[in-house]
């Protein structure tokens, strides 16, 4: 697993032994090629972080600020050393350690995000509407700035629901995976 554009592009990112399941890197260049105009100097969300790859693939392609938020202690120990090892400054980001519902629930209480990256455990995804609770948080409590993408992945076979103040952008399935992109459209 590698970062596949920008400045750091061709690095290696390290991945816990287990638990995890990173963005595969020709998905990631894909979603990356079609968002490459809205990277530069945005603020990006990391949710379920994992090794934090598209985080760390948004600061490589110019985001100015990235957020990572992971629960998993060894998906945490792999992002902070992936952080590490591509001397990501301190000024340009930070990690959260804990559940991303628990922090979400919160008003957020800095300058909202351009863009929301989401990749739950597929259990855990499968478990509710996390989709629904997700967009539901991040547009009513100030996480995502008006006209703000949120890039999201679900296993292949799942709909495509109707979220209040997002419109689908992009539905794209590679392989098992499925990428929606969407963008905040407050009402």
């Amino acid at each position: 697993m590698r970062i596949t554009g920008g400045s750091h592009g061709r690095r290696q990112l390290r991945a816990p032994p287990k638990g995890t399941r990173p963005t595969q890197d020709k998905v990631r260049a894909a979603i990356f090629s079609s968002l490459a105009a809205l990277v530069p100097d945005s603020r990006a969300l990391d949710l379920f972080a994992g090794t934090g790859a598209m985080g760390l693939e948004a600061w490589s392609r110019g985001a100015a600020w990235v957020e990572w938020v992971e629960n998993d202690r060894n998906a945490l120990r792999a992002l902070r050393e992936n952080i590490q090892n591509l001397h990501v400054p301190a000024e340009a980001g930070r990690v959260r350690a804990g559940e991303v519902f628990g922090l979400l629930a919160r008003a957020c209480s800095g300058a909202p995000f351009d863009l929301v990256f989401s990749d739950p455990p597929y259990e855990e995804a499968i478990a509710g509407d996390w989709q629904g609770k997700l967009a539901q948080a991040l547009a009513g409590n100030g996480w995502v700035a008006p006209g703000g993408i949120w890039v999201y992945e679900t296993e292949g076979a799942r709909p495509a629901p109707e979220f209040s103040g997002w419109v689908l952008l992009r539905d794209k399935t590679y392989g098992a995976t499925r990428v929606f992109i969407r963008q905040f459209r407050p009402e």
